[in-house]
């Protein structure tokens, strides 16, 4: 059996097991947004980091030549977005996630150097300094593809976890201006509330603790369906226990002790 074939096997029977319940979201209508002073700190931003990382640069020239469609999406432009609303943007991200439209698996590796690996979701994750990313084919997105959705930005918008992350922004390619599609990004920022976009929530207990250090990190209040999802999950010690390993694990010290204090106030309300 051809290693290609066997590995794709692996990640498909490894992402079935994946458990994913349902919540209570809020819909926010697709929008585009217009600001163009956001929209030049944004693409500055972008250049920014692609002139920083060789490899980044190249996986970005690559697709220019494909002439394939990309967004920048996640936490990156999350935080630009953020910090551009409150304060002068300072220093270049540490890392960045590309979705990109078209493209599979193979041609994103042999974009890349040998280095970079494929990760269980169907992208590639490159680590090296000084911008870690990573990048995935918009049709292996894990909701998109377990509900059996169009592969489409918009569907992208549609699976996003939280509003606080339901916004992409395309950069400029060929012809094309930036852009910003809003899906309820903007409205969570304004009123500093963490809420679910989309009903199908996988790894629970993974978003419990991104939950709990989005909270800490940008002093957001919880709407209720949200509190009520984090309180059920560390109400088991068990869960509990797991919640605080991930949070000691994948986040710095400042943001996994403000965590643990939205967590410990989630159990006090609780009582």
């Amino acid at each position: 059996m051809a290693p290609t074939f066997k590995r794709e096997q692996d990640r498909k029977r490894a992402l079935a097991d994946v458990e994913v319940i349902q919540v209570v979201a809020q819909h926010g209508s697709i929008t585009s947004i217009r600001d163009k002073g956001l929209l030049g700190r944004l693409e500055s931003r972008f250049e920014e980091s692609v002139r920083a990382s060789d490899r980044l640069s190249a996986l970005v020239d690559s697709f220019e030549t494909q002439r394939v469609r990309y967004c920048v999406f996640g936490g990156w432009v999350r935080d630009t977005i953020s910090q551009a609303k409150t304060m002068p943007v300072v220093g270049s991200p540490r890392d960045i996630d590309l979705v990109v439209q078209g493209v599979e698996i193979e041609a994103l590796l042999s974009s890349l150097p040998s280095d970079v690996r494929p990760t269980i979701f169907g992208g590639v994750q490159s680590e090296a300094a000084p911008i870690a990313f990573d990048v995935w084919p918009l049709h292996e997105t894990f909701l998109i593809d377990r509900l059996r959705l169009a592969p489409t930005f918009e569907s992208l918008l549609r699976t996003t976890d939280f509003t606080i992350n339901a916004t992409l922004f395309f950069p400029r390619q060929a012809a094309n201006d930036p852009t910003i599609l809003d899906a309820g990004m903007f409205e969570a920022l304004d009123t500093r509330t963490l809420a679910f976009n989309c009903e199908f929530l996988p790894f629970p207990v993974m978003q419990c603790a991104r939950l709990a250090a989005y909270a800490g990190k940008l002093s957001l209040n919880l709407a209720p369906a949200v509190r009520a999802f984090m309180q059920q999950i560390i109400q088991d010690p068990v869960r509990y226990e797991q919640v605080l390993f991930g949070l000691d694990k994948f986040y710095p010290a400042s943001i996994s002790s403000r965590a643990e204090g939205v967590l410990r106030r989630l159990i006090e309300d609780a009582r």
